[in-house]
């Protein structure tokens, strides 16, 4: 891990609104997590785990962004997923040894980690604990699921619309610039938008023209998410 920072933290003192810990785990629970998590500091693009490395634990996003990615035989990335917070990292590979995918920073971000030991003796005695993560999984699972069948039918402006409004709905939005709030190259916007960079290039001057969004530099501006996702309107991701 490339954590640049790191301490215990006790579960009472963590202001994670969305923590699956603090909502769902009872107090001794709490405490016995408490006694061994670590709540990690990563900056942008610093690596969180990485494909092949030996598992070692869970990791929940208490604030921050991240990319959750994989590499063909090319060396193309392509994003699996982006997380934000309250968001679960590495729970795809219990049951194995190693990671599957490479996790990303996209903005400064704070991490709890829990060893894998610790998480499944969580889960053996917690039941709404579990329960609510089976759900959290599920819906994961339906939405990549969904995202995969419909970026192979979709044409080039419904995949990069289809992007931001993703975007906007994993990421918190500047309320009063509505500006994304993640650095994003124009090849992380075609990876997730599952096309190329110079397809993304010229979409988004489209994109401006007709006033759905504007771009100062590689800060982009999305001026009319409503309009966004009527482009993709036949696309549901529930």
């Amino acid at each position: 891990m490339e954590n640049f920072y790191s301490r215990r933290i006790d579960c009472v003192d963590c202001n994670c609104l969305k923590c699956y810990v603090r909502k769902f785990c009872s107090d001794l629970e709490q405490s016995k997590i408490s006694s061994s998590k670590d709540l990690n500091h990563y900056r942008t693009g610093d690596s969180i785990f990485k494909e092949g490395n030996t598992m070692l634990g869970i990791y929940f996003i208490m604030h921050g962004a991240v990319k959750v990615v994989t590499s063909g035989p090319n060396g193309r990335e392509q994003v699996v997923r982006l997380a934000s917070d309250g968001d679960l990292l590495g729970h795809r590979v219990l049951g194995n040894d190693k990671y599957y995918f490479n996790a990303i920073a996209l903005r400064d971000t704070q991490i709890c980690f829990i060893e894998t030991a610790v998480f499944k003796d969580t889960c053996m005695n917690s039941p709404e604990f579990s329960y609510r993560l089976l759900l959290f999984y599920a819906l994961e699972l339906r939405r990549t699921e969904l995202r995969v069948k419909f970026q192979a039918q979709m044409n080039i402006r419904e995949k990069v619309a289809q992007a931001f409004v993703y975007l906007n709905e994993v990421f918190e939005i500047n309320s009063e610039s509505n500006k994304l709030n993640v650095d994003l190259s124009r090849k992380e916007i075609a990876d997730i938008a599952g096309t190329t960079p110079e397809q993304v290039t010229r979409q988004l001057s489209d994109f401006e023209e007709e006033g759905l969004i504007s771009r100062e530099k590689r800060d982009i501006q999305l001026l009319d998410i409503a309009g966004l996702e009527n482009i993709v309107k036949d696309y549901k991701i529930i």
